[in-house]
Order: C-alpha cells, then structure tokens, then sequence
C-alpha cells in the first residue's frame, strides 16, 4: 500500500512556520535559553495545529491519521518549551527530543512511500537534517548561543527545503 503525498498546503504551512520561526532566531540580538525556548514552543505549538489541521482538512482515511504522532510529539514540545524558566539543559534536551523522533518518523515515512518517489526523497532529506541536528546536540559540546544558533539553521534549512517541495510541479502519475 502506497503512502499519500503529504497535500502542497500542510508543506507550506510547515515551511512557513520553519522560516518564520527560523529568522525569528537569525535576527533576534539574543542567542540564550529564554528566546531558545521561546522559539521551540512557538514552533511546536505552531506546527502541531497548522499540521494537524491541515491533515485533518486535506486528507481522508488512515493518509489524515499518519501525521498524529509527529502532531502530538510537537505539541509536547511545545507546551514544555513554554513552560520551562529558562533552562539551556532543558532546551538541549527538549531539541535533542524533537529532532530524534521527528527524524525517525520522517524515516520512517519516507520508507513507506518509496526512496524512490518525489515525496520519499523529499522526506528523507528532511529526516536527515533532523537526525544530524540530534547527532550534533548529543556529541559536540555546544554553548546555549550555538544551540539556539544551530536550531535556527535547522529551521531555516528546513523551511527552505519543505517550501521548495510544496512549490515544485506535481508528478505525473
């Protein structure tokens, strides 16, 4: 069984809130855990409902249900991000977390729809970028500024690639 292409708008909507919350980061004067934190509850608050809601909206059958894990995970996130007081352990932790599992359900995800396939590729990249972010976090010893740094590349990386993919022509099937 094939999996669904994920629709152009819920890739839109998570590029967007990656680049938003991306240069939110690159150009806030302030590198510490408060704006780390600040930052990653926005994102997963913001990529839960928009991802959710999109799922929910576009997608019918087991296609809408796929994304909940990642949904969830995301609003876990966030909401601990939010309610952490300025903690760079818990920021570590809490990106570490983030990029882990987002990495092996994106894996995951794009087993199930073919490395091969535009959608599989596309995912796979993505699950990349997060798994080196989590390799990175766990082995380089990295000050709260690189951290917070590091996250906003990802995120920017990130919304750069998923937006090109939510704007490149469909395959013809």
């Amino acid at each position: 069984m094939a999996i669904t292409q994920t629709p152009r708008i819920a890739l839109a909507a998570r590029a967007a809130i990656s680049l938003a919350v991306g240069l939110f980061l690159t150009f806030s004067q302030s590198h510490g855990a408060e704006i780390g934190l600040l930052a990653l509850g926005i994102f997963g608050l913001s990529f839960a409902v928009l991802n959710g809601l999109a799922s929910v909206v576009f997608q019918k059958g087991l296609a809408a249900i796929e994304n909940v894990p990642l949904v969830m995970v995301a609003l876990l996130i966030g909401i601990f991000a939010l309610s952490a007081a300025n903690d760079e352990l818990a920021f570590k932790f809490l990106v570490t977390g983030w990029a882990i599992i987002a990495g092996a359900f994106e894996l995951y995800q794009s087993r199930r729809a073919g490395f091969k396939t535009t959608a599989g590729r596309d995912l796979l990249i993505n699950s990349c970028f997060s798994l080196l972010l989590a390799v990175l976090f766990l082995l380089a010893p990295l000050d709260i500024v690189s951290q917070v740094g590091f996250f906003g590349a990802y995120l920017m990386m990130s919304g750069v690639h998923i937006g090109i993919a939510a704007a490149s022509p469909a395959a013809k099937a």
